[in-house]
């Protein structure tokens, strides 16, 4: 009768499993082989073919020589402070970088400004790039990282800002 008596026994069933492997082709060959043995069907067809990875876009550029950020494509203003310290968050990812150190490279204060400075900054960096924001974390008591996913990616485009463009000082 069929299954559990309640289908009528087919003389053929279409099954079809899609597995997507990212190895060498000899690699899917073995896991087709393997599943032809694991279903215990000998003349099962099973098909392998190539299929090209889908590419994600970085969900941030930062255009380094013309001063430009893109998140997903639209552009993100900041002033010449924000930008710098994006910057080089970005040209030093997965690294601590201290409030102090980064008031010294990116502002080159001496100490008598107050570190919350950096703070602020970052805040206002993190409300301007939307969802990216979640690449730079707080470390407490520290400072901050740039989390290296692959989703950042830094561009030397060798060009310079656009004419008539104005850069804010702070």
């Amino acid at each position: 009768m069929g299954v559990g008596g309640l289908v009528p026994e087919a003389t053929s069933v279409d099954v079809t499993i899609s597995i997507r492997v990212t190895g060498p082709e000899q690699m899917a060959r073995r896991l087709a082989d393997a599943l032809r043995s694991a279903l215990e069907l000998p003349g099962a067809e099973v098909e392998v073919r190539a299929v090209e990875p889908a590419r994600r876009e970085p969900a941030l550029v930062v255009l380094a020589d013309s001063r430009r950020v893109l998140h997903r494509g639209e552009r993100v203003e900041l002033t010449r402070l924000e930008f710098d310290l994006l910057l080089h968050l970005c040209e030093h990812p997965d690294r601590v970088h201290r409030r102090h150190a980064l008031m010294h490279r990116v502002w080159g204060a001496s100490p008598v400004v107050d570190t919350r400075t950096v703070d602020v900054h970052i805040r206002r960096i993190r409300r301007k790039l939307g969802d990216a924001a979640r690449f730079i974390s707080t470390v407490r008591g520290v400072g901050y990282r740039l989390e290296h996913t692959g989703q950042v990616v830094v561009v030397r485009d060798g060009g310079p800002p656009d004419e008539g463009s104005t850069v804010d000082p702070a």
